[in-house]
C-alpha cells in the first residue's frame, strides 16, 4: 500500500522537476565542485519542489479517479490498491513539508512555494477542464522549476529563456494529452451528468457539451492543434537565445539540435495526425525532447 501512494508521486516526474532546479541554480553559481558543497540553498530547493510536484500529482489523481478508471485503470486510485481519503491526506502532507522547506531558503522561495502549491490544487480541482488555461499553468508550473533554483541562489535572471522554452514546450504537449485523454474525459462526464443534474455545472462541463453525435469537446481540435504547434515553434525559436545572450555557449548550441529536431518532428506530425495513436505519438515525441533539452543545459553549463 505504501508503494502505492509512493507511485501516485510519479517519482521520475518529479526527479525531472528537481533536475530541472539543479540546472537552475547551476546557471547562476557554475560547475565548481567546492562550490556546490557549500550552497545548501539549492539541495534545499530540490527536495521541496520534488516533494510539491509529487504532492501536486497526487492531488490529481484525487480529482481525476472517475477519468482514470476508463483511461488509466491500473493507477493506484482507480485500481483500489490506495484510497481517495488515504490520498488526499499524503498530498497535504507533502505540500505542507515542501513550503515549510522553502522557508528555511529565503522568502522568494517561500511564496513561489506557496503559489506553486495553491496553483497544483487550483489546477486539478478547476483549471485542468479548461480549455488553454489549465494548459498555459502547467507551462509555467513546468518552467518555474528553473526559476526555482535561480531564486534559491538569489538569482532569477539567467534561468528566465530556459523557463520559458521549457514552459512553451509543455503547453503544447499538455494540449496534445488533453486530445489524447479525450474518450475517457468524455465518458467520465456522461457518468457525472447521469450520477445527478446538478453536476452538469462541474469543471469538466467547460470542456464537454452534448451534441446529436454524442458528448463532444466545445474547442476546435483544429485551434487546439494549430496553438500547439505555434507553441512549439515558439520554443524552437527560443531555443538558441541563451547563446546569442551569452548564457550558455556553443557546446550548449550544438547540444540543443536534437532537442528543436524532435519538437520540428512533433509539429509536422500534428498537421499529419488522423488518430488517437499520433496523440500518444507526438506528445512521447515532445516528453523525450525535454529531457533531451534538460541534457543540453547541463552540458552547456559543464562545458
Amino acid at each position: 500500500m505504501v508503494l502505492a501512494y509512493f507511485q501516485m508521486m510519479r517519482p521520475m516526474n518529479s526527479i525531472m522537476s528537481a533536475f530541472a532546479v539543479f540546472i537552475g541554480g547551476l546557471l547562476v553559481i557554475g560547475w565548481n565542485f567546492q562550490h556546490l558543497m557549500g550552497y545548501s540553498p539549492l539541495y534545499l530547493a530540490l527536495l521541496l519542489v520534488f516533494l510539491i510536484t509529487g504532492a501536486g500529482n497526487v492531488i490529481n489523481d484525487y480529482f481525476d479517479v472517475e477519468s482514470d478508471k476508463i483511461n488509466k485503470p491500473k493507477r493506484p486510485l482507480p485500481s483500489g490498491r490506495a484510497s481517495r481519503r488515504g490520498a488526499l491526506v499524503f498530498s497535504i502532507s507533502l505540500f505542507s513539508i515542501g513550503i515549510i522547506i522553502a522557508g528555511f531558503i529565503n522568502w522568494p522561495a517561500f511564496v513561489i512555494a506557496v503559489v506553486n502549491s495553491v496553483l497544483l490544487i487550483f489546477y486539478s480541482s478547476h483549471l485542468q477542464n479548461k480549455v488553454l488555461l489549465g494548459n498555459l499553468a502547467v507551462g509555467y508550473l513546468t518552467g518555474s522549476t528553473f526559476l526555482f533554483g535561480g531564486v534559491a541562489m538569489n538569482n532569477m535572471v539567467l534561468p528566465i529563456w530556459l523557463a520559458m522554452l521549457s514552459g512553451l514546450a509543455t503547453v503544447s504537449r499538455e494540449i496534445i494529452k488533453d486530445l489524447e485523454d479525450i474518450e475517457g474525459d468524455g465518458k467520465g462526464f456522461l457518468k457525472r451528468l447521469s450520477s445527478s443534474v446538478q453536476k452538469i455545472s462541474t469543471p469538466i462541463a467547460e470542456r464537454f457539451g452534448i451534441t446529436t453525435k454524442g458528448v463532444e469537446m466545445k474547442i476546435n481540435k483544429k485551434r487546439a492543434i494549430d496553438l500547439a504547434i505555434i507553441t512549439l515553434v515558439m520554443s524552437v525559436a527560443i531555443s538558441p537565445i541563451p547563446f546569442l545572450f551569452g548564457i550558455l555557449g556553443m557546446t550548449y548550441l550544438l547540444a540543443v539540435i536534437p532537442t528543436d529536431a524532435l519538437f520540428i518532428f512533433a509539429a509536422f506530425q500534428m498537421n499529419r495526425m488522423n488518430g488517437k495513436s499520433n496523440y500518444k505519438s507526438i506528445q512521447k515525441t515532445i516528453k523525450v525532447g525535454m529531457y533531451l533539452g534538460l541534457v543540453a543545459f547541463l552540458i552547456g553549463v559543464l562545458f
